[in-house]
């Protein structure tokens, strides 16, 4: 960004004049002079015309433009990067919490079970079994505990700061249960979007607005500039002053290389531009897909896990009143449990396209921040019109 700031400094200088003064001596010796006089001084005012000086300062602050929205969409990847990582080590907190959940279940069912065994009520293939169900969920209990220092050390990494800074750090994220419903994202309104607060194509655009100022400047050189000389000589008592512009004839070429190179670059970042904004209309839709899938499989787990909590409501006033016993509720507590672990997995992952749909579009699209998607009225009318 200081390089770009410097380049405008470098555009921005005028031309120095320059001043040549010499000794003169005569050759031929004239009576009562001396062979060497003051000789001839020139100073020379170099004058730009057609605006070059203009366009020159106008190309790097285009570019500066652009490195500016460069350091934007840097920032705009740690969030997305700390985002992932809050996610990850949210999802994998609860993720382990279920999975005690499911672990206390299973160790009630195969103690009732190992009861029954020994009162001869149940098979040894039933008690195996359950003694198997006991150990796949310690086992997916370790694995879930083993993902909660891993997570917390990734988000400390994103945050740039070391994991003991964050281990009695208390993470809330309100919307996190409650992604935004896909009435409110519809593809025109994602596209949208996407082409208006996509900083790389703004960057691009930024890019190519240089491209047009380094074109103009190009045809400006087509006119040559003026230098203004002046001279003085002294000679024979006599004081001589000159005054001459000097110009640059355009008679072997009128900066058509030049002129061509320029327009060629600026058609290459055009074809550029267009090809980015293409790429980021088939982005923004595909992760609105990928986001609609998951939305609709949450739906369904959320139904699903409410469901199972009506039956374990139903279940636990049924034991209280003595009409079903210990192990039916166990039983039902375990498929709660295991009902719960798939909103909780579709949770994630809905949350995670969510993510990716925000990266579409740069912008972040909670519930919270759908409040700010009215644009302004001059941008509504050019939105997808954003072509060089």
């Amino acid at each position: 960004m200081k390089v770009a700031r410097a380049a405008i400094i470098t555009a921005a200088q005028r031309p120095n004049p320059s001043f040549g003064l010499g000794p003169a001596y005569a050759a031929t010796a004239v009576p009562n002079f001396a062979p060497w006089a003051i000789g001839s001084a020139t100073i020379n005012f170099p004058i730009e015309t057609a605006g070059k000086r203009g366009y020159r300062i106008a190309q790097p602050e285009r570019l500066a433009d652009a490195a500016a929205l460069g350091v934007g969409d840097t920032a705009w990847r740690v969030r997305s990067a700390v985002r992932a990582a809050l996610l990850n080590y949210l999802m994998a907190r609860r993720e382990y919490a279920l999975a005690r959940a499911n672990e206390t279940a299973s160790e009630r069912i195969a103690q009732m079970l190992q009861e029954r065994f020994d009162a001869g009520a149940v098979s040894a293939p039933q008690l195996n079994l359950a003694f198997a169900n006991l150990a796949a969920s310690r086992l997916k209990a370790a694995q879930a505990q083993s993902r909660v220092p891993q997570t917390l050390n990734a988000l400390a990494t994103a945050l740039g700061v070391t994991a003991d800074a964050l281990r009695n750090t208390a993470f809330a994220w309100p919307q996190l249960d409650h992604p935004p419903d896909e009435a409110s994202l519809t593809p025109a309104r994602v596209r949208r979007l996407a082409l208006l607060d996509r900083l790389d194509l703004r960057r691009k655009l930024a890019q190519y607005a240089a491209a047009d100022e380094a074109l103009k400047l190009e045809i400006a050189r087509q006119y040559p500039d003026i230098n203004l000389a002046g001279g003085y000589s002294w000679e024979v008592n006599e004081n001589i002053f000159e005054l001459f512009p000097v110009v640059t004839l355009p008679l072997m070429n009128r900066n058509q290389g030049p002129i061509a190179q320029a327009r060629a670059r600026r058609a290459e970042v055009a074809a550029e531009f267009t090809a980015l904004q293409d790429a980021i209309i088939g982005q923004a839709d595909g992760a609105l897909t990928r986001y609609r899938g998951a939305l609709a499989a949450l739906h369904q787990g959320t139904r699903f896990a409410a469901f199972a909590e009506q039956r374990l409501a139903a279940t636990r006033r049924a034991a209280d009143l003595g009409d079903i016993d210990a192990f039916t509720l166990a039983t039902t507590q375990l498929e709660t449990a295991v009902a719960q672990q798939s909103k909780l997995s579709a949770l994630g992952d809905a949350q995670a396209a969510l993510g990716a749909l925000e990266d579409a579009v740069q912008r972040p699209l909670g519930n919270g921040d759908l409040k700010s998607f009215i644009l302004p009225t001059a941008l509504q009318n050019t939105a997808g019109e954003l072509t060089p």
